[in-house]
């Protein structure tokens, strides 16, 4: 399974936490919004190739 983690603003620590004890055995991608400029085309394409999507705001 493939798990794609959406960022709007840099984890912390406790994000950071939740997202290691969720990505456990899968295969994880991030994705930073925060960083300019953001490259809406590949955010597109990487939600309809993982499974789920956590958008973590």
């Amino acid at each position: 399974m493939r798990i794609l983690h959406i960022y709007r603003h840099p984890p912390d620590q406790v994000t950071r936490t939740l997202v290691n004890i969720l990505s456990r055995h899968r295969q994880a991608t991030e994705f930073p919004l925060y960083q300019e400029p953001v490259a809406y085309d590949r955010l597109v394409s990487l939600i309809k190739e993982h499974d789920q999507v956590i958008s973590w705001w």
